[in-house]
């Protein structure tokens, strides 16, 4: 492929020479231009590359490649359900060679990304010779730059999704399309027909770009006179109302899958075409532009708007005077929009990154002013003729203002992707988070169900201990209503509580303690809140708000929470369970206030690891009412005279009232605190001593509570809780 662009460069580029005289572009300026700002690009689309963690699309790529076989993946070539099974083969067959970490499984869409530079560049230079503009000599640098610079291209460049590939694939489709218009050759007419049969397998949006293919070939026929080429045309017509259906349906069909995995709404046509455009442009929603740098969301897109009008309106001048390069750019930008515009209106799949397939068109209609005659010529004449004519500044330099655009939109603070600020789903963050506070007996729960892909990825990468195995409600199914005919959404919600009920008892018996790992947007498409002010559906609310339990804490990541209960008693549905009791048995008084009655070390697989955790459970009652809310705190030493090698403090269960509250204790009242100890990577394997303190204040020496009876403790008010084995993580 690149000895076909680069032959196309030097062909074209002798044309413009012959054109133009002296002042055209050589071959070499141009293949080096084109190279320096693809190798911008790919630098670009590699930085920070693993930054960000895999969200929730990215971990169904991995569950694909990785899950699925080679006859599975090919087979799928041929489904009509299968959205993109070309790129999950390839990436399939990348994974192998590279493995399967964050930044492998996102490399082909980086690579994918850089690529589009160079295509679209031959392709402006394909309009450039078409329209009779070759004395600007560096005019296809903006296209390649805003390529290179755009935020929608840079997101899917660092996604592994297919995204990327079908931007790629669809500038392929339009420099194909505009080469074999040129050349009118065998040779280039196969080429176009081989990427566009490639192009159907890459993502079943490319059928909307080849209805809009079939459509300017009609036109093109329609024009060649009467006779043969009106039926040729005919054909074409039919054929691209067949493409335009099938791609409809075909969309629908693929994007199933995904629409069940996030909460979507139907999207009108002119909202639609609005919200694809402020993607286009800055990839942001409007409303997530208003106010950056105290500029309204108007003022940023108006650059890229006046351009959008002027380049259209240049080509539409320019099919009149027979350009065909003119109706290509807008056929393979106009249907996949409006076809695409169908699509979401009947169904709930809006979704930027839905129309890809026209960006790099839109692309080159907002570098058209650049790359056409100036539309601003005193004469019709002038401004149809093949001659050259001067550049208009001003389609520089709203060219420039839309480059500076771009880059102050991947630098936002909380929405650029170089902004250093999580923009994605922080499942990385979110499953670290829950393992390093988990226990063996914990009862962990992941909602919705289709999420739980992201724990089993990131849970091994996170930590080396073994988590415990993830509980799932797959009572919770989408479209499930019991049996009801056209059921109200009281009745839903009843018939969902009614299915969740049971099977979380079930899962709850014996535990005390649960942690839910909640994607909240997503589980509400499958558990929906009883009432719209509430967040959470039943899973949720059920953390949210105690039952019988003690909050024990919880963090929020960007589109994943992490939520703590803990149980009084183990877990018994309708009654009371017994009390938990520690493995260890103890009887330390702390200042005469709370008792320590023992302690368990509920180590992962039976061992504790370097880089992993030390999960350790405290059993503690009140002796007399405690006069302060206590923290405890948790040291691994060797030598204990110095600073502790791994440690944690904390008020119990968190410091979450009413447990963690040690002035709400009641006397005689049993409480559990399961606490953990981050094992450092570097900590060297042996024997650690493991101590306890409990204090106020300040938590300096003097603040410590006195421990009674006095054996068994170390100066500074330290008792030794035991000996602990620490080993090297497995593969050290």
């Amino acid at each position: 492929m690149r000895q076909i662009v680069i032959s196309s460069l030097i062909a074209v580029t002798r044309r413009a020479r012959g054109m133009s005289g002296s002042r055209a572009d050589t071959a070499p300026q141009m293949v080096l231009l084109i190279a320096a700002l693809t190798f911008l690009a790919f630098g670009l689309r590699l930085y920070r590359l693993d930054a960000q963690s895999l969200w929730l699309d990215e971990g169904s790529t991995w569950v694909e490649v990785t899950g699925k076989g080679w006859l599975a993946l090919f087979t799928e070539l041929f489904s009509p359900n299968a959205g993109y099974p070309l790129y999950h083969l390839l990436v399939k067959a990348w994974v192998l060679v590279a493995g399967d970490s964050e930044w492998a499984l996102r490399f082909p869409s980086a690579l994918a990304g850089a690529l589009v530079v160079p295509v679209l560049m031959a392709a402006a230079i394909e309009v450039r010779v078409d329209t009779g503009r070759v004395n600007e000599r560096y005019a296809p640098a903006l296209t390649g730059l805003l390529a290179a610079f755009s935020p929608y291209a840079l997101w899917y460049a660092q996604d592994a999704k297919v995204y990327s590939l079908l931007i790629f694939v669809a500038a392929l489709l339009i420099w194909t399309f505009l080469r074999a218009m040129r050349l009118e050759t065998r040779c280039a007419w196969l080429l176009f027909i081989g990427v566009a049969l490639i192009s159907v397998f890459v993502h079943r949006l490319a059928l909307l770009s080849l209805a809009g293919a079939a459509f300017v070939l009609a036109l093109h026929t329609w024009r060649q006179g009467a006779g043969i080429g009106r039926w040729r045309a005919a054909w074409w017509a039919i054929g691209a109302l067949a493409l335009s259906v099938t791609g409809v349906a075909g969309v629908i069909l693929a994007t199933r899958d995904e629409r069940m995995v996030g909460e979507r709404s139907a999207v009108g046509m002119l909202d639609g075409l609005g919200f694809t455009f402020a993607h286009f442009s800055l990839n942001r929603w409007p409303g997530d532009l208003d106010g950056f740098l105290g500029l309204p969301a108007l003022i940023w897109l108006l650059p890229f708007a006046v351009l959008s009008v002027w380049g259209g309106l240049l080509l539409l001048r320019d099919i009149r005077a027979g350009h065909r390069s003119a109706g290509i750019i807008l056929g393979l930008l106009l249907a996949p929009l409006l076809l695409f515009a169908i699509v979401h209106t009947l169904a709930p799949v809006y979704e930027a990154r839905y129309a890809a397939a026209a960006f790099p068109a839109w692309l080159l209609v907002v570098t058209c002013p650049s790359l056409t005659n100036n539309p601003f010529s005193a004469s019709r004449a002038v401004a149809r003729s093949t001659s050259p004519s001067p550049h208009h500044p001003l389609a520089g330099t709203l060219g420039v203002v839309c480059l500076l655009a771009c880059v102050a939109s991947l630098v936002q603070p909380g929405k650029g992707v170089f902004s250093g600020d999580p923009v994605k789903e922080q499942w990385r963050e979110a499953v670290a988070a829950l393992a390093a506070r988990v226990h063996p007996d914990d009862l962990v729960l992941v909602h919705p169900h289709y999420v739980e892909p992201m724990y089993a990825y990131y849970a091994p990468r996170v930590t080396p201990d073994p988590l415990p195995h993830p509980v799932t409600f797959p009572v919770f199914a989408e479209g499930d209503t019991c049996g009801i005919v056209n059921p109200t959404r009281q009745q839903t919600l009843e018939c969902i509580r009614r299915r969740f009920e049971p099977f979380f008892n079930q899962q709850a018996t014996g535990k005390k303690r649960a942690l839910l790992l909640i994607a909240p947007d997503h589980a509400r498409t499958v558990d929906p809140p009883p009432l719209p002010v509430d967040r959470f559906g039943w899973v949720g609310l059920r953390f949210q708000y105690p039952q019988r339990t003690w909050p024990c804490g919880g963090i929020e990541f960007v589109g994943v929470l992490v939520m703590c209960q803990s149980f009084p008693e183990f877990f018994t549905p309708g009654g009371s369970g017994a009390i938990p009791q520690p493995v260890q048995a103890l009887d330390a008084l702390f200042g005469g206030e709370i008792r320590l009655r023992g302690f368990t070390l509920a180590l992962h697989g039976g061992v504790a690891r370097a880089g992993g955790t030390l999960p350790v459970a405290l059993y503690w009652e009140a002796v007399t009412p405690p006069t302060r809310d206590y923290r405890v705190f948790l040291h691994l030493c060797r030598d204990c005279t110095i600073p502790p090698l791994a440690n944690d403090d904390g008020p119990p269960l968190g410091g979450y009232a009413p447990a963690g509250m040690t002035t709400t204790w009641r006397v005689g009242d049993p409480v559990h605190d399961e606490r953990s100890l981050a094992l450092p990577r570097d900590l060297p394997p042996g024997r650690y001593t493991l101590l306890i303190g409990v204090y106020s204040g300040d938590g300096s020496p003097a603040s410590r509570l006195p421990i009674t009876p006095s054996t068994s403790t170390l100066p500074e008010n330290r008792l030794v809780l035991g000996v602990v084995e620490v080993t090297a993580p497995s593969g050290r």
